[in-house]
C-alpha cells in the first residue's frame, strides 16, 4: 500500500466516533503518523484498515463488537513486537469507528511515546486519566508508564504515592517507590526509602529484595545494629554467595576483620585458582601461590600479610601484577624470602589462595593489623622545587573501570590549591597531563609503580582520593590526606581520628553529605596553610 492510499483513507473518516478527541487532535495524529510512514509500505495493518474501512454504523453490533476486540488485540501484539506505527494505524481505525475504551487512550500514549512524540503522548494520557473511572488502576499504570517508559522517576513517585493512599496492600509498590526515591533524589532519601522499605517488610517480610534494599540502605544511613538485623534475616532466607560476601564486606567495615572475612570468601573474583587451598589444612611441607586478585590498591594493601604466610607452608611465591613487580620486589619485608613473580605459567606450587584471604588465615583483627607505619621502600629521586614551597602530591580519581562511584573527584577541586604561592602542587596520576598550567603533571612520565612511588617519597604531603596512590602513600609512610565520601569502600572500618587504621600516615577527611566536597576542601586548605 502507498502512502498516499493511507492518507486518501484516513480522510474518509475525520471524526472520532464518540467525540472526546477533538478535530485538532485527530488532524495532528494523522499528519506525525503519516510523517513516521515511509513513501512505500506493505504493512498488514494497513490492510487490516483498507480492509474494514467501509465498515457501516448501522453493521449488526455483535459483528462490529468482535472486529474491534480483534484490532484491539492486533494492536497491543504489534505494540508489543515494537511495531508502534502499525499500533497506531489500528488504534486510528478504533477512533474513527468505535466508542474507546479508556485504556485505549493510554495504549494510544504510550505508542507516541515510543515513537519520541512526548506532546502527543500527554495528550492522551490526560484523556485516559479523564475517562479512566478506576482510580488505583490508573494511578498504578501512569505510575509504571512514568517509571518504566518515560524514566521520569519523580513523576511516578507521585502516581505510586497516590495509589497507596488508596491501596495500601501491595508489598511490591512500597518496594519500587523506596526504589525510585533512590533513583530519583540520591541518598539524602535514605530514610524516605527506608520507610516504604519497612512497609514493603511488614507486608512481606521474606521478600528477599526488600531485606537486601533494607540492610544496604541502612548501612548507607549508618545504623549499623539495624543494617546488621537485616543481613541475617538475608542469610537465613535461601542465601546466595553474594549474600555471605556482603555480609562479609559489611563486617570488615564495622572492624569486625576474623568473622567478616570468614563471610568475605563468598566474594567472585576474576581469577580462577588450581589446587585451591582449604584455608585451615596443614601444608607445611608444600609450596603456597599467592595471586594477586582485583586492582593494584587491594594488592598494595594486602601485601602486607604476605610475609607472615611463611609460617603456614614451606615455600610461598607471591604472584603481582607486572607494574607492582620492581616495587613489591624491592621493598624487603614483603620480598624476603618470599619469590615474587609475575609469570604464572612457569610457576611451580602445591596449593594456592586468593590474596585477600589472607587475614582470614592470620586471624587479623582491627586492632593487630601488621606495618601500619610501612612497609613499602622507593628510592628516592630528586625532583625540582622551589625550596621555599610546600611540596603536594595529588591524585584524584581511581580506575575508571572499578564499580566504585562517589571516590572520584575533578581536578578543578584543586584549583584553589593551586593559586597558594606557599604550595607547589604536583599531579601523580598515571599518564595524564594536567589542564591546569600551575599544577606541574608528574604521573604523564611514569612508566610503573616504582617510579610513582618514587615520586610520593618526594613529596612533603600527599592529597589523594581513595584510590591506589593513597594506597601507596600510606604504605610507603609518606603523610597523606585522605579524602573520602560520606559512603566509602568496605575496608575504611575508621575514619576519625588522625588515621585510618590501615596506615597511620594517612589522615581523613570525611564528608558528612555524600558528594559535597567543599567543607572537605576547607578543611583540607586550613590544614595546609
Amino acid at each position: 500500500m502507498q502512502k498516499q492510499e493511507l492518507a486518501e483513507l484516513f480522510n474518509k473518516d475525520l471524526t472520532s466516533l464518540d467525540g472526546k478527541i477533538h478535530q485538532n487532535l485527530l488532524t495532528t495524529f494523522d499528519a506525525e503518523l503519516l510523517s513516521k510512514i515511509e513513501d512505500n509500505i506493505t504493512s498488514e495493518a494497513a490492510d487490516v484498515y483498507s480492509k474494514f474501512q467501509p465498515m457501516k454504523q448501522d453493521a449488526p453490533d455483535g459483528m462490529k463488537n468482535k472486529l474491534f476486540s480483534t484490532i484491539r488485540n492486533f494492536a497491543l501484539e504489534q505494540s508489543a513486537n515494537n511495531k508502534f506505527i502499525d499500533a497506531l494505524v489500528l488504534y486510528r481505525f478504533l477512533i474513527v469507528k468505535s466508542k474507546l475504551l479508556s485504556e485505549d487512550y493510554f495504549f494510544i500514549a504510550e505508542n507516541w511515546e515510543n515513537l519520541g512524540k512526548h506532546n502527543l503522548s500527554e495528550k492522551f494520557l490526560d484523556l485516559y486519566s479523564k475517562y479512566e473511572e478506576n482510580k488505583p488502576l490508573m494511578f498504578i499504570t501512569l505510575g509504571n508508564f512514568y517509571n518504566l517508559t518515560k524514566k521520569d522517576y519523580k513523576t511516578a513517585i507521585k502516581y505510586y504515592e497516590k495509589y497507596l493512599h488508596i491501596d495500601k496492600t501491595k508489598s511490591v509498590v512500597y518496594s519500587i517507590t523506596a526504589n525510585l526515591y533512590g533513583k530519583a533524589f540520591g541518598d539524602n532519601t535514605l530514610e524516605t526509602q527506608i520507610q516504604y522499605l519497612l512497609k514493603a517488610y511488614r507486608l512481606k517480610p521474606q521478600d528477599r529484595g526488600v531485606l537486601h534494599a533494607l540492610a544496604f540502605n541502612y548501612e548507607k544511613l549508618g545504623a549499623k545494629q539495624n543494617a546488621k538485623k537485616f543481613y541475617l534475616e538475608l542469610l537465613n532466607n535461601n542465601p546466595t554467595d553474594n549474600d555471605y560476601y556482603n555480609y562479609g564486606a559489611f563486617l570488615i567495615s564495622c572492624g569486625e576483620f576474623v568473622e567478616g572475612h570468614k563471610y568475605f570468601q563468598a566474594r567472585s573474583t576474576n581469577i580462577e585458582l588450581q589446587n585451591k587451598w582449604d584455608l585451615s589444612s596443614d601444608i607445611s611441607d608444600k609450596t603456597l601461590l599467592i595471586h594477586y586478585e582485583e586492582g593494584f590498591g587491594d594488592t598494595i594493601m594486602y601485601c602486607r600479610f604476605v610475609p607472615f604466610m611463611k609460617n603456614f607452608a614451606k615455600k610461598i611465591v607471591f604472584l603481582v601484577q607486572d607494574e607492582l613487580f620492581e616495587l613489591i620486589k624491592n621493598s624487603p619485608i614483603i620480598a624476603e624470602e618470599i619469590e615474587i613473580t609475575t609469570d604464572l605459567a612457569h610457576i611451580e606450587y602445591d596449593v594456592s589462595m586468593g590474596l585477600l584471604d589472607t587475614p582470614y588465615v592470620l586471624k587479623t583483627t582491627a586492632e593487630n593489623l601488621p606495618f601500619t607505619d610501612k612497609y613499602l621502600e622507593a628510592e628516592t629521586k630528586k625532583i625540582r622545587k622551589s625550596d621555599d614551597k610546600l611540596k603536594v602530591g595529588i591524585a584524584y580519581h581511581g580506575d575508571n573501570s572499578a564499580n566504585y562511584p562517589g571516590r572520584d573527584l575533578d581536578l578543578s577541586k584543586f584549583n584553589s590549591l593551586a593559586n597558594f604561592n606557599h604550595i607547589e602542587l604536583y599531579s601523580l596520576q598515571y599518564g595524564e597531563e594536567s589542564s591546569n598550567p600551575k599544577i606541574i603533571s608528574l604521573g604523564k612520565n611514569f612508566k610503573d609503580f616504582t617510579d610513582t612511588a618514587r615520586a610520593i617519597t618526594n613529596m612533603d604531603i600527599v592529597v589523594t582520593t581513595d584510590n591506589v596512590i593513597l594506597n601507596l602513600a600510606g604504605a610507603l609512610g609518606v603523610k597523606t590526606i585522605g579524602l573520602f565520601n560520606k559512603q566509602t569502600n568496605y575496608r575504611w572500618f575508621k575514619l576519625d581520628g588522625e588515621d585510618v587504621g590501615w596506615y597511620e600516615s594517612v589522615k581523613p577527611l570525611q564528608a558528612d553529605t555524600q558528594d559535597d566536597w567543599t567543607p572537605v576542601f576547607s578543611k583540607l586548605i586550613s590544614l595546609l596553610k
